[in-house]
This record gives structure tokens, C-alpha cells and sequence, in this order.
């Protein structure tokens, strides 16, 4: 899935319909001689902001299909500032007197006061605004150079990121806003973005979708032969799909359109699809959309354990929107030797933790390049399998459990915790998980725990239960946080959802805290850390594994994932004079996601920092 680039993809799409629309428009528009002229950019090769995946696919399937169209088409690939500008030139001059004029542009973009430019492979990071303008092309230069060509129709569709490609440190010291902006579109012009600002488009539905396009490309495409199409209905048929089938695996994507044209445009001309036509004898019953029932067939099973459930969709949609995910969750199922997951919890003595079974799988571990805000320590990307099913704690350990600990056996996990001071980290003498510095309740999670502490904790509940509780791998913790989701955080890749899933740094707390770093942009009620279990869980049926506090597991710190274990085990080599945490705590957008890591030694506390237990299966 892109991260930067992605949602680009549908609305690259929508053009194409609005593409076809003037190819064989309404009246007049398949009747006249019109000069047809398409050009298709698509850039992956980034020499210094993140490479894309599928751009160039995506492009050349654009291409080929307006070349049957009846299209001129210039395309080019991963092309310079220098190439661009020749053949924007090229193409306007094309489309002067009258012509139609489609530009697609798969790749990375950008937006500085309120204006929109599209990045080539050659542009360097910027150290001052007017960087970006002097190395790129602006989208509204090229909308003025098809205006005074007088191109009697232009459709441009941009499948640019819509979230700012640059590190957000550098992007913050530009003051670059995170999104394009809506486009100033003269008369007898279409402009379509491919997704909406900070939403991702989606390159695939699973990790054994091997489709070579992306989603709204592939949703596109079918539709730019329907005869008699208009334009507006194409492009709500395929925002349609995208949407219902984004939304399916938790992820947003919704396309924008910017229209300045009057009348209808067709892809094909012809007769009006048949379901389209005014029946007034049946009206009742083609206001029932089989293609809604279907989604409301899924959202009845997709939560299910139950793989007679995914069977009985097979059956009745052989050709349905969710094929692949239904088939993906079949397989998934036949690899979880029996194991439920979200399953009633189990308690082993009175203030014990309850614990979940975790079914065994394998996943992805790390972050593709191309996830926002991740770096290179989560990569590269690796597959793991977790042979064998276990238990762990649905909530972070809490205060009152952990005090039971450090009444039983007399622990020592005083002296200092890392506390922010309204400017800085202070390590405050005084501080410790009785007063972390902000008022908590038993039903809180622990945290100014250190690594030590936590080990101390789970040899305690090992010898009070007879049975072998310990810290998760940093694998088996990911698996867990992950849930079996494939996305940036459990609940999809935007993190202005956050507030429903987790305790983010947010509204309330920036109010409160005023930290250094960035906000979601949401508001979750609590300023520090939550009460354990107020918010969703994942689909595992844990809470909190991303957001309140980070999580401490068994793993020495690493310097990235190459030559990483492939069988779930403890990494326990190179840097163990720190150990590694998980989880993001209530941080920003940029720490809660389920690839973020980091650590710190086995000594250090933070009032940011807890751990949450696992054990085998009884």
C-alpha cells in the first residue's frame, strides 16, 4: 500500500472516466474531428524522497487504455524537471485550437500557499520554500498553458501523494501544508485528485493481492468501455467501489473532484446503460442495489471466526468486491490450528492479568519504504511465522497489579522516572509509577517501570501461578499489536481516527502539555494516560497496543530488521545495553503506528513507558 503517493490512484482514475467522457461526449463531442491527445507521467524512481511502487503500472495502463480510446498518447516514465517541462510543452501545443486534453500524473506532489506542484525523480530535499517551486512543475501552470491553447476540453488527473512526501521535520520547517489544495479550474476543465488530503490509496487489498495496479485503477478501467457513461456517473460508480472496498479492510480512501465543464461527457458513446433507464413500473425495486447488499453481507461476517462464514460468501458473490480478503481469511483460518482469536479472557489468580489466546500465523514485520513516517530501523520488511498459539494480557499491566507485585515481594522500583518538565525530558528524582507525575488509578497502566522492573514482575506471577509468564518478542508483540491487519496502525492508516481506537497525544493533551511534537488531530479526552480498556480493541481483542503507554518486550535494540529471526523468537544480540519498547505511548501520529520502535537501557523509566505480559497456552 502507498503511504505518500497512494490515494492518487483513485482519483487518476476518475479522469480517465472523465476521459473517455470527452472522447465520445455528448452532443457534438463524438460527432466533431477533435484532436485527442493524452499525457501519461508516472515516476517511481525518487532519487531523495520515497520511491514509488506502482506509479509507472499504473501510468502505462492509463496510457494503453486512451490509446484505444482513440487517443494520441505521449507517456513517458521516472522522467527530470527538465523532461517534464518538455513535454507539457509538447502536449499543449498538441491540443491548441480547440483540441481534447487529458494529462495524467501518477507520482509524489505537494502544496506550499496554497499552491499545488508535482514533484520529477530529479528533485532534491529543499532547504527554503522556493526549493520546491524552482525543482517541480507547478499544476496550475500547466491548467493556464491548456487554457491559452483554447483545448476545447481538459481533464487533468493527478495521482500525487495528498500527504507532504518530505520527513515531517523538514516539512515543518518549511511550513508545508500537509495535502493539495483545491485547484483553481478555468472553464472546460476537470481536475481529479485520487484521494483526499492525509488519506493513503490503496495498491492492494491483501498481501496476496498480486493485481500489478492499484485499487482505483483497476476499478477504473472496467469502466471507460461502458457505451453511453457519462462522466458523472462513471466517476460516482468507481468512488463507490473504492470506498466500500477501502473501508472493507479498514482503510479510508475517497476521491475529489474538481469540475468546470458544462454537459454531459461520454468514454463511449451510445445507448444509457439499462439500469440507468427510468422504469417506473419496477422503481421500488432497482432502488435496491445489489451491490449494497453484498456489502451489508460483509460487514455481517468480516469480524467472524467462523470460516462457514467466508464459505457462504464465496458461494453466494463468486465474482463479489471481496473475494480476495474472503479467500485470505479462509487461509488464515486453516493456519490457526484451532485457536480463536478475541476469545474469553482467562485469570490465573486474583490479581492476576486476563489473559487472551493468541491464535499462531505469520506476518509482515516492519513498515514498507514507502509507510508514513517510518525509517529505516523498521525495515526491511520480513516475513515471520509464529509457530505456536499463546496467551497474553488484553490491557497493559495496571497500577494495581503491579502494586500487588511490589507488596508481595518487597521490589524496589523507586528512585527517578523521565517526566516532561513543560520544555523538556527531566529524569526527576521522586518520581516513580506511585506518582508518575499526573494522577492515575489502579485501573491505569503501570507506568516509570523499567525492563528490569517488568522482568522482576513476570518471575513473580511465574512463581505465584506455576506457569511460565515473560515479556513478548518483539515479533510476537507486532504480531499481537497487528492483529492480523496489513496497515500502518489496526484500524487502517489514518491517524485522524485515532481517538477512537487509542489514548494519542491530542487536542487534550497539547492543551495540557504543550509537547515539542505534532498532535493527531482529534480529541480523545485524556491528557495523559487512560483508564486500561477504554477504547476498541483489535482484532485480537486487545487493547491499547497502540497508544497509552509504550510497551516494553524482550528484545535487545537492533539498528534495523536485516538478518532479524524469521521464527518469532527474542533477538538478543548487537546493542543489549538497551532494550527495545513498543507502541507508541500517548505520542503523535508519527509514533503510533504498529511498526514504530525504539528503546532505551533496562534501567530507564518514563512516564510514557509500561509492558503488557504473554505466556504459553495452558
Amino acid at each position: 500500500m502507498r503511504s505518500t503517493q497512494l490515494v492518487f490512484h483513485i482519483w487518476r482514475y476518475l479522469a480517465l472516466i472523465a476521459i473517455g467522457v470527452m472522447i465520445s461526449g455528448g452532443q457534438g463531442w463524438a460527432a466533431a474531428p477533435e484532436k485527442r491527445v493524452a499525457l501519461v507521467i508516472g515516476n517511481n524512481e525518487y532519487k531523495t524522497v520515497t520511491k514509488l511502487e506502482k506509479a509507472t503500472n499504473d501510468a502505462k495502463a492509463v496510457g494503453r487504455e486512451l490509446t484505444r480510446l482513440g487517443f494520441e498518447v505521449i507517456s513517458v516514465s521516472n522522467v527530470s524537471q527538465k523532461r517534464m517541462n518538455q513535454v507539457i510543452n509538447e502536449f499543449s501545443q498538441k491540443v491548441s485550437g480547440g483540441g481534447v486534453g487529458v494529462f495524467f500524473f501518477a507520482g509524489h506532489g505537494m502544496q506550499i500557499n496554497n499552491q499545488n506542484f508535482l514533484l520529477p525523480v530529479d528533485f532534491e530535499l529543499p532547504n527554503d520554500v522556493n526549493d520546491v517551486a524552482d525543482q517541480s512543475i507547478s499544476l496550475q501552470s500547466i491548467q493556464d498553458k491548456l487554457a491559452d491553447a483554447k483545448a476545447r476540453f481538459s481533464l487533468l488527473v493527478i495521482d500525487a501523494c495528498r500527504d507532504n512526501p518530505l520527513p515531517r521535520k523538514a516539512g515543518r520547517s518549511l511550513s508545508l501544508s500537509r495535502g493539495l489544495a483545491a485547484p483553481s479550474a478555468p472553464n472546460g476543465q476537470v481536475v481529479l485528485f485520487s484521494a483526499g488530503a492525509h488519506q493513503q490509496a490503496l495498491d492492494k487489498l491483501s498481501d496476496d493481492d498480486t493485481n500489478p495496479n492499484g485499487l482505483f485503477t483497476r476499478e477504473f478501467l472496467p469502466m471507460i468501455a461502458s457505451p453511453g457513461l457519462s462522466v458523472t456517473d462513471a466517476l460516482k460508480r468507481v468512488r463507490s467501489a473504492v470506498t466500500r472496498k477501502a473501508k472493507a479492510i479498514g482503510h479510508e480512501q475517497n476521491p475529489a473532484l474538481y469540475d468546470q465543464t458544462d454537459g454531459d461527457f461520454f468514454f463511449v458513446a451510445g445507448a444509457a446503460p439499462a439500469n440507468t433507464k427510468a422504469a417506473p413500473q419496477t422503481e421500488t425495486i432497482q432502488r435496491i442495489d445489489p451491490m449494497a447488499v453484498e456489502l451489508s453481507f460483509w460487514e455481517s461476517i468480516k469480524g467472524s471466526d467462523n470460516s462457514d462464514d467466508f464459505r457462504a460468501y464465496l458461494n453466494k458473490y463468486p465474482v463479489g468486491q471481496f473475494i480476495e480478503l474472503a479467500q485470505s481469511r479462509l487461509r488464515r483460518g486453516e493456519k490457526a490450528g484451532g485457536a480463536t482469536r478475541g476469545s474469553a479472557g482467562k485469570v490465573d489468580c486474583a490479581d492476576c492479568p486476563e489473559m487472551v489466546d493468541i491464535p499462531p500465523g505469520e506476518f509482515l514485520m516492519g513498515a514498507a519504504r514507502n509507510e508514513v513516517d517510518s525509517g529505516d530501523n523498521e525495515r526491511p520488511r520480513h516475513g515471520v511465522k509464529i509457530e505456536n498459539a499463546f496467551s497474553a494480557s488484553r490491557h497493559e499491566i495496571t497500577v494495581h497489579q503491579f502494586a500487588a507485585f511490589v507488596e508481595a515481594t518487597g521490589h524496589k522500583a523507586e528512585g527517578s522516572c523521565n517526566v516532561w518538565s513543560g520544555s523538556s525530558w527531566e529524569n526527576q528524582p521522586g518520581k516513580s509509577w506511585r506518582d508518575p507525575g499526573f494522577a492515575q488509578t489502579g485501573t491505569h497502566p503501570v507506568v516509570c517501570v523499567s525492563w528490569n522492573d517488568a522482568r522482576a514482575y513476570t518471575n513473580w506471577l511465574s512463581r505465584v501461578t506455576g506457569k511460565h509468564y515473560r515479556l513478548p518478542t518483539e515479533s510476537e508483540w507486532e504480531y499481537m499489536a497487528r492483529g492480523g491487519t496489513r496497515t500502518s496502525r489496526f484500524w487502517g492508516d489514518d491517524p485522524g481516527l485515532a481517538c477512537e481506537h487509542a489514548n494519542v497525544h491530542d487536542a487534550t493533551t497539547q492543551s495540557a502539555h504543550k509537547f515539542a511534537w505534532e498532535p493527531h488531530e482529534c480529541k480523545d479526552g485524556f491528557a495523559e494516560t487512560a483508564p486500561v480498556g477504554r477504547f476498541k480493541a483489535n482484532p485480537f481483542g486487545l487493547h491499547d497496543t497502540a497508544g497509552n503507554a509504550w510497551e516494553w518486550v524482550e528484545d535487545c535494540l537492533n539498528t534495523n530488521y536485516v538478518n532479524a529471526p524469521n521464527d518469532g523468537s527474542a533477538r538478543v544480540t548487537d546493542d543489549c545495553g538497551r532494550r527495545v519498547y513498543r507502541g507508541g505511548g500517548w505520542s503523535g501520529p508519527s509514533s503510533v503506528r504498529s511498526a514504530t520502535r525504539t528503546g532505551n537501557p533496562p534501567s530507564y523509566r518514563s512516564q510514557l513507558l509500561g509492558f503488557r505480559v504473554i505466556r504459553a497456552l495452558d
